[in-house]
């Protein structure tokens, strides 16, 4: 029974979060309806504004929903680890080879993910055409400053926030870690909507839930899912060679295993 109620307690961060997203939606449609009449009644040529808020609107709405959701989420991530510090011995602190090596990680995790999708492209065209669409539709090929803003910086915070943060915080109150890590890597999955996406989200949200265990703080799987997120504007923007992108991977991931973690955490 408790397992069952902290399940349903853990949904609660991913709910609010899809609360928000609608309530800021509405309130961008309200206002893409009544700019026009508002520019009338002050005899503005608003023609202008209303392309640019056309041609930017989910990225506009995906940065506000995000940021309002981030002031209460912060706090209540706060409010967990506060309950959690009097059973917790110190804080980790970080050197730069560790910081290094979360980046290289996400980047690593980035040329990975490309190459299986790239081979994907052969097996399931209808599927990897779909997904295609879908990265365009959120500025991955081409982006604009708020596509990057969102994809770049607020999405992996939030999602970070939410999954890794709040969400497994909730589930370890019942579950050991190994269960309410594949739990919150299984929300991470279902959230995006696709089955391209939910495969390697699913994997991603796995190792990212175990590098918070590692490292001992929320800024390391946020470091890391940065990383895979800003590479993955940077992929989108210029034209790999597979055997560019498979180089580039085992590179990096001997880079990682040359920065390995020994005498890089310290606890205070």
């Amino acid at each position: 029974m408790k397992k069952i109620k902290t399940i349903g307690i853990s949904l609660l961060p991913v709910c609010s979060w899809l609360l928000i997203q609608v309530i800021v939606s509405g309130a961008g449609a309200v206002m893409l309806f009544l700019l026009p009449g508002i520019f009338r009644m002050l005899d503005w040529n608003g023609s202008g504004i209303m392309a640019y808020l056309e041609w930017e609107y989910l990225y506009l709405i995906s940065v506000a929903m995000n940021t309002v959701f981030l002031v209460p989420g912060f706090f209540w991530y706060r409010f967990l680890v506060k309950k959690e510090a009097c059973t917790e011995p110190g804080k980790a602190v970080f050197h730069f080879r560790a910081w290094m090596r979360l980046l290289l990680l996400g980047l690593c995790l980035q040329l990975a993910v490309s190459l299986v999708l790239s081979g994907a492209e052969v097996l399931f065209p209808k599927t990897m055409e779909h997904y295609g669409q879908v990265m365009e539709s959120l500025g991955m090929n081409k982006p604009s400053f708020w596509s990057a803003l969102y994809v770049a910086v607020l999405a992996p915070v939030t999602e970070e926030l939410i999954f890794r943060g709040l969400t497994l915080k909730l589930l370890q109150k019942a579950f050991p870690f190994n269960a309410a890590n594949v739990i919150q890597a299984f929300y991470f999955a279902v959230i995006h909507g696709n089955l391209v996406q939910g495969l390697y989200a699913f994997a991603i949200g796995l190792l990212l839930g175990k590098i918070v265990r590692k490292y001992g703080t929320l800024k390391s799987s946020v470091l890391c899912h940065v990383a895979v997120n800003v590479s993955g504007l940077l992929l989108g923007s210029i034209s790999m060679s597979l055997p560019a992108m498979a180089a580039g991977a085992v590179v990096l991931a001997c880079l990682i295993v040359l920065l390995r973690d020994r005498d890089i955490i310290q606890t205070e």
